[in-house]
């Protein structure tokens, strides 16, 4: 049985062999029936992903209809498949190769030992069956989180409070959890993470991202300057156009030399393209709101200071009003959440008041002001993909055939004005807060 995922023009992208994936991979530990229907459709939205082609693929004893689930007797499973995109020049210019393997070295070494001390293995990720090769290449086999009830929000709609301190709760116990890997399983523990390697700010990727930082630092330059009527943005351009030569090896000397008490398994690239929202209804059961959030896509996932992950989410999945109104709140939430699961994982181990005292709201509050600038860069990086207009998505294959250069990446034609609005939100917000002084003296 072959399965074919075509393109809009009709290309053949990949030719899945369903019987080999049913078969070979280990999905046979999970499907308990003999497939006999198939059929396989795009695992993520047109703009959702950029670095690798997520398929999803539904297996059933009986022919698909709207019921297939509800036919009696019937039985249905479906899974997502992520393999590497086919345009060699775009994996080469986007590193494409290195995220991939680092991906499947997180779910291959660091996730397992993670999952130990998850509590009743309420795991933040979906279900990983395979991580590897096959003979058409790298693959990762994953739980279809759709399946599950699982949605992904939109991404050009900002997240809200409840959303957020869902995430920041989240987060608190994947880092709880990394950080009690460290304390009781110390040695085996640091040869897993060791495993996974920074692919964005290192020196390998300096020519392609320090280039690709830059040209993004432009791009919103050009933006504030013609925002700038009024004259209240000239400081932030100024010190913006300061910080461009240098943003990239600061923040590379940040991430790879942090402080090995605050650092845990950071997801590496947590914004809204990265998360899975699953709802229930409320009492009135007129609106569903979440309750659940799954993290997936671990192709950046690093050891590292745990702010980069926060910052990381706060700066390219929310605005500036709600970052006024709750910022501290939901460092307040964090850690609230990441004690309280210290305490369930740690107990009254002898080193667990040292971690609380490593881990105050009052040094999170600290790490989130001294190194908030990353939030900037990335902001500046992440923010014309999430706020494309989705009728006009760029197309990344005939840019990087064209465009052998990250430096010569221009996708201007393609910002909104939801784009400019949230960049000059940022640079004001930088300013009158003073993470723009506090980097400096840096």
């Amino acid at each position: 049985m072959c399965a074919c995922v075509k393109m809009a023009d009709g290309a053949c992208v990949y030719e899945e062999d369903v019987d080999t994936l049913c078969n070979c991979v280990p999905l046979k530990k999970v499907i308990s029936f003999d497939v006999r229907y198939w059929r396989c459709s795009a695992g993520s939205n047109h703009g959702d992903n950029y670095m690798s082609i997520v398929k999803r693929i539904e297996v059933s004893t009986h022919e698909f209809s709207a019921a297939v689930e509800a036919h009696k007797g019937a039985q249905y499973f479906s899974f997502i498949v992520k393999r590497q995109i086919v345009s060699r020049s775009r994996r080469q210019l986007f590193r494409c190769d290195e995220a991939f393997c680092n991906e499947i070295n997180a779910y291959t070494h660091v996730i397992p030992v993670l999952e130990k001390y998850f509590v009743n293995g309420d795991t933040v990720f979906p279900q990983c069956y395979y991580a590897g090769n096959d003979k058409k290449g790298e693959l990762i086999v994953l739980e279809d989180l759709k399946r599950l009830g699982y949605r992904m929000p939109n991404r050009l709609v900002p997240f809200d409070l409840h959303h957020c301190e869902i995430v920041m709760k989240e987060l608190a116990k994947l880092h709880a959890t990394s950080i009690a890997a460290k304390h009781l399983g110390d040695s085996d523990f640091r040869e897993r993470y060791c495993k996974v390697n920074e692919i964005v700010y290192c020196e390998e990727a300096e020519n392609f991202y320090g280039n690709l930082l830059s040209s993004s630092i432009e791009e919103a330059v050009k933006s504030l300057r013609e925002s700038n009527v009024d004259g209240s943005l000239s400081d932030s351009i100024c010190v913006i156009e300061q910080l461009k030569a240098e943003l990239y090896k600061k923040i590379m000397y940040s991430i790879n030399n942090a402080s090995d008490c605050v650092s845990v398994m950071c997801h590496g690239d947590l914004y809204v393209n990265n998360i899975m929202f699953r709802s229930s209804m409320d009492d009135s059961s007129t609106c569903q709101a979440p309750k659940e959030v799954k993290f997936f896509d671990l192709q950046a996932m690093r050891y590292t200071s745990f702010i980069f992950d926060i910052l990381h989410f706060m700066f390219t999945s929310t605005k500036r009003e709600l970052r006024d109104a709750h910022t501290n709140s939901l460092l307040a939430t964090y850690h609230r959440a990441l004690h309280n699961r210290l305490e369930q994982l740690l107990n009254s181990r002898e080193h667990l008041a040292s971690i609380r005292q490593t881990f105050s709201l009052e040094n999170i509050m600290k790490e989130f002001a001294a190194h908030a600038c990353y939030g900037l860069a990335v902001s500046m990086w992440v923010l014309p993909a999430v706020t494309f207009d989705p009728n006009n998505i760029p197309n990344l294959d005939a840019i990087s055939e064209a465009v052998p250069k990250a430096n010569e990446i221009k996708v201007t034609q393609k910002l909104t004005e939801e784009y400019h609005s949230r960049i000059k939100d940022l640079a004001l917000e930088f300013h009158q807060n003073g993470y723009f002084r506090t980097w400096l003296e840096k």
